[in-house]
């Protein structure tokens, strides 16, 4: 075989590999991660007699180790824990723990962050909002 084809073809193996390499090493990129909360809305319907605010129902699935750092709501939030173990902290007070039938109230405006405590299971939980309408349902801190 001419020395040309032998160059040919071992430059056609070395891009083929350098390509496998490169695509090899930037996969994780292209297949998405999954999400690490899913949430379900169940309701959004307006409150009779209360102007301006909305009643919103959902039910949530965190995965494990999720968190949501600190942020605040233009509404009043209340947390019913259906399965799993969490957690939430209310700027000046103790940390609440969460498990199965825990039930937690946030004030409108009470900054919080909220965890799945647990590195192996869901953190699975309904939350009802009494929402101001036309404001962001929640206010991210950081």
């Amino acid at each position: 075989m001419p020395f040309g084809g032998r160059a040919i073809r071992w430059s056609m193996i070395v891009g083929t590999l350098l390509g496998g390499i490169g695509i090899g090493a930037t996969g994780h990129r292209l297949v998405a991660a999954p999400p690490s909360f899913t949430e379900a809305p169940l309701l959004r319907t307006d409150l009779a007699g209360i102007d301006n605010y909305e009643l919103i129902v959902s039910r949530l699935e965190t995965a494990p180790g999720w968190s949501h750092g600190r942020h605040y709501h233009a509404g009043h939030e209340i947390v019913y824990v259906l399965e799993g173990n969490g957690a939430l902290v209310a700027d000046g007070k103790p940390e609440q723990r969460l498990q199965a039938g825990t039930i937690s109230y946030v004030p409108s405006g009470q900054i919080h962050a909220g965890r799945n405590t647990s590195r192996t299971e869901a953190f699975k939980f309904l939350l009802f909002r009494i929402h101001m309408k036309s404001q962001p349902i929640s206010i991210e801190l950081n």
